[in-house]
C-alpha cells in the first residue's frame, strides 16, 4: 500500500499540472488501466488520487481558496 504522504504528493503534481481537470485526467487513466487491465494495486493508486482531487476541490468550494 502506498503511504499517504507519496499519493498526497502524486495527487498534488497532477492538479498542478491539469488543474481544474485533474479529475477527468485521472478518470481517464483509471479507464485506460481498467481496460488494459493493470494490477488491481495500480487501480487502486490512481482511484485514491481521484479521491483526493476531488476532496480538494469540494473543499476549496465550501471554505474558499484563502
Amino acid at each position: 500500500m502506498t503511504p499517504l504522504s507519496t499519493l498526497l504528493e502524486r495527487a498534488e503534481a497532477i492538479y498542478l499540472t491539469h488543474g481544474t481537470s485533474s479529475a477527468r485526467h485521472l478518470l481517464d487513466q483509471i479507464e485506460t488501466a481498467i481496460r488494459e487491465g493493470a494490477p488491481a494495486p495500480h487501480i487502486c493508486e490512481l482511484d485514491h488520487m481521484l479521491q483526493l482531487i476531488e476532496y480538494r476541490d469540494r473543499t476549496l468550494a465550501l471554505y474558499g481558496k484563502h
